[in-house]
């Protein structure tokens, strides 16, 4: 089975190409001079967005207290089609800020200029971003939106959208679009952005709201022109990792001219280490976060996750307890504990399995009962830390919203902790056959809850 992100390129590839056949705008060669070199930044961008993703992750676990828990419940109790035209103007503003900055601060054009080389736009021309660049413009766009508290759903919708976008303003393509040109980017648009001419790649800094660029000046639109030259006068290395090195090597000249050779060495020993120190905590966080089964985002989240061990439900440390499986169904007919109940994570995330939650521990609190303390498990324990989380998100969002029905899950989540190992570190310990005996002293009426299920 092809991996995804292979998917992906030839399903891009499938779309564009004969749309750029058709549709031309510059006679050009579809396999042209920089392709295998757009190919591999294809490829490579796919694991660099994911470390976005991280970072964003890792700086909003540390600004809790800076976080408006009543904004993002309005914010999230809006319909998703009015979230998706939101985050459109967010993020974009945010991106147009960042991007003017990439263009008048000298020392960041250095990395930008690696996406202006390109000579020949088409639709892959888009991915042409170096790693620096591609880190902090997708840090800027995305933080505002979870900060703000958009749902995923509408987070999804607004990345699928915002990845089209790119690849078809760099297409080579000449389509008339209308009316819509001045609230969707275009080619017409942002071709321009990539003239040779530096006053005018200076313009059209938005890449999917051009109204941003009317709003502050910088449109730069004719109607019935397009530019025939792209490019830079700068001389940027033709592959792959020269153009990844060649802002550090153009730094690295400057500091020739400008220090001594004694100084050279004194910076390029710290560059050294900084480089050494932080490609060996990446390395390390990654072999961790392999072990215990889990991507580096579920692994950093699970380090702020409630968790108990196999040990603490032997010893009756956790109780009463509700087990839940958010397991798939087909791992849940191989082997569970005990007569737990089967939420899936992939319910959970949809929203509909969080109802599924409530009635198991409606059913299963009685009134002479305290609540039962939910214990998620998984395969290994990333699963369930999705879930976790995804609980804990959906309880923040529906504290205050008038008429949302999941409100009482509030009282759900600060009851729920994650089964640390799953069920592979449950079954290193305990055979099925013990299963019923274990849990008796600390499960609430485990019947009632299949039958709630």
């Amino acid at each position: 089975m092809l991996p995804e992100i292979v998917k992906g390129f030839i399903i891009l590839a499938c779309i564009f190409i004969p749309l750029e056949r058709i549709f031309s705008l510059h006679k050009q060669k579809i396999f042209r001079l920089g392709w295998a070199t757009d190919a591999t930044y294809f490829f490579t961008g796919h694991f660099i967005g994911r470390s976005g993703a991280v970072v964003v992750t890792v700086t909003l676990s540390l600004m809790t207290n800076f976080l408006n828990r009543e904004l993002q419940s309005k914010v999230a109790s809006q319909p998703i089609w009015l979230q998706f035209i939101e985050a459109i103007i967010v993020s974009d503003l945010a991106y147009y800020i960042v991007h003017r900055l990439l263009h008048e601060v000298p020392w960041l054009w250095q990395f930008h200029a690696v996406h202006h080389s390109i000579e020949r736009m088409d639709w892959l021309a888009a991915v042409r971003v170096h790693p620096c660049e591609q880190l902090l413009t997708q840090v800027c766009k995305i933080m505002p939106l979870y900060w703000l508290g958009f749902t995923k759903e509408s987070l999804v919708v607004y990345a699928l959208y915002s990845a089209a976008i790119a690849f078809l303003i760099h297409a080579n393509i000449k389509v008339k679009f209308g009316i819509l040109k001045w609230f969707v980017a275009t080619p017409q648009f942002h071709h321009w952005h990539h003239s040779k001419v530096p006053e005018i790649h200076n313009k059209n800094f938005a890449v999917q709201l051009p109204l941003l660029d009317l709003l502050f000046g910088t449109l730069y639109m004719p109607a019935k022109k397009m530019p025939h030259k792209y490019g830079i006068s700068d001389s940027i290395p033709a592959g792959y990792f020269g153009q990844i090195f060649y802002p550090f090597s153009r730094s690295f000249k400057k500091m020739l001219n400008k220090n001594s050779k004694q100084g050279i060495n004194r910076y390029s020993r710290l560059l050294r280490a900084i480089a050494g120190v932080g490609l060996t905590s990446v390395a390390s966080l990654s072999a961790v976060a392999l072990f215990h089964g889990m991507d580096i985002p579920t692994f950093i989240a699970s380090l702020n996750t409630k968790q108990v061990t196999v040990a603490d439900l032997q010893q009756g440390k956790v109780k009463p307890a509700l087990l839940i499986d958010v397991r798939s169904p087909e791992e849940y007919a191989e082997d569970r504990i005990g007569e737990s109940p089967l939420v899936p994570l992939i319910d959970i995330e949809m929203g509909f399995g969080i109802k599924q939650v409530q009635s198991i521990v409606k059913a299963n609190i009685k009134n002479s009962q305290p609540q039962p303390i939910i214990v998620l498990y998984c395969a290994k324990g990333g699963r369930s830390v999705k879930a976790y989380k995804q609980l804990e998100k959906i309880a923040r969002y529906s504290q205050g919203v008038p008429g949302n029905e999941t409100h009482k899950i509030k009282d759900i989540s600060l009851n729920v902790v994650v089964l640390s190992g799953g069920i592979k570190a449950w079954r290193e310990a305990v055979p099925a056959r013990e299963d019923t005996q274990i849990l008796a002293s600390i499960i609430l009426s485990e019947k009632v809850a299949i039958d709630s299920n």
